[in-house]
């Protein structure tokens, strides 16, 4: 999980996915096991905007998410 416009990893953010819940490590980075399927995910940090998408998992291996970014609520004058 990095900031979108900084790249900046996102510690402690909460994952929410498929009824299950992570929270990201100082490196941005976070595990949830979630069955097969479509499943919905919402990233949530006090900082940030709230961060929703749905996957479709095709395989039960590890499955990369790829990297995910947030948006500071934190505005430039």
């Amino acid at each position: 999980m990095v900031e979108y416009w900084t790249r900046r990893a996102v510690p402690g953010a909460v994952v929410q996915a498929d009824g299950r819940t992570a929270v990201t490590d100082a490196n941005g980075v976070f595990s949830v096991e979630v069955p097969m399927g479509t499943v919905s995910v919402k990233v949530t940090h006090p900082q940030f905007h709230d961060y929703v998408t749905s996957m479709n998992i095709t395989a039960q291996r590890p499955f990369n998410a790829g990297e995910l970014t947030v948006q500071s609520r934190v505005r430039a004058l």
